[in-house]
């Protein structure tokens, strides 16, 4: 039976019997979940004191909300830039004396949060385009949706000879199911439930494809 403990838009827990070995799979197919992140930036003014390829990478982790576009590799285009069916373009110009944030990006709508990316002196202007494109974090860690982890419901005494954790363990080895605790936190591309619903269809469309290529 599955326990509800905690429920945020953010942050989800519950406990549940769940195999360790199904907890895990369901863990790792959270990075099969498309997701949107700036993949590209064309610099036209950079005068901060960052490289060009440091702001690149700050904005590569800039949480953006997700949107229903498809993956690069689906889409038909052929352009390297991608099309409206599978990128979308955010504009940025800023002159100084400012700190430049994630939401100084136009539409700031897709924005989640307000992150600092560089500082400008008196005069200093920064001025870019960039790409956002879907992606999975089995390929880029910026593409990944969230936080997903488990533990053992039971209280574990590391100071002492823990014969609770060696009797977990012997139990996971022949496949005993014992209760654990569930934790999904997102970074902001999505809800912490959309996680979880993304992940169970990402691993049942890979069990789908597998069972093609076994019959």
């Amino acid at each position: 039976m599955i326990k509800l403990i905690n429920k945020t838009d953010k942050k989800i827990s519950f406990s549940g019997e769940i195999s360790t070995s199904l907890a895990n799979a369901i863990r790792r197919s959270v990075n099969e979940i498309p997701v949107l992140a700036i993949d590209t930036l064309e610099i036209t003014k950079n005068d901060s004191a960052l490289y060009d390829e440091i702001i690149s990478q700050r904005m590569g982790l800039v949480p953006l909300k997700n949107e229903d576009l498809r993956l690069p590799e689906e889409c038909d285009c052929g352009k390297e830039d991608g099309c409206g069916k599978c990128s979308t373009k955010f504009k940025l110009s800023k002159t100084g004396p400012c700190v430049v944030y994630s939401n100084d990006l136009s539409p700031k709508e897709s924005i989640e949060y307000k992150m600092p990316i560089t500082i400008l002196d008196k005069e200093q202007e920064i001025e870019f385009v960039a790409i956002a494109k879907m992606g999975q974090g089995i390929r880029h860690a910026k593409f990944s949706p969230g936080l997903f982890f488990y533990r053992y419901s039971e209280d574990l005494d590391t100071n002492k000879e823990d014969t609770k954790f060696k009797k977990l363990v012997e139990d996971n080895k022949k496949n005993v199911t014992k209760e654990i605790i569930v934790n999904i936190e997102s970074w902001g591309q999505m809800s912490a439930k959309d996680i979880f619903i993304g992940a169970i269809k990402s691993l049942t469309k890979n069990l789908k494809e597998l069972d093609k290529k076994i019959k």
